[in-house]
């Protein structure tokens, strides 16, 4: 086997997602709230990301049309 695929093969993947890393700090009915304005199109990704950042919570926009595209949440 080629060298690079081994390295490949051998990486392992993150088991959590950074999502569901936030969700797990948050208390159960922030972490429950988050996951309905993921799953709400006329939610901006802004509007969260300044929710999360007012909890010390970082996250891009990026992981949350990432998030919307993977579980075909529609867009406005």
């Amino acid at each position: 086997m080629a060298k690079l695929l081994q390295e490949i093969k051998s990486q392992s993947l993150r088991g959590t997602s950074k999502l569901d890393e936030i969700v797990a700090q948050l208390s159960a009915e922030d972490g429950k709230d988050l996951r309905e304005a993921l799953n709400d199109p006329t939610i901006r990704p802004m509007q969260i990301i300044h929710a999360l950042k007012k909890r010390r919570l970082k996250l891009s926009p990026s992981s949350i049309t990432r998030y919307r595209d993977n579980h075909n949440v529609a867009q406005c």
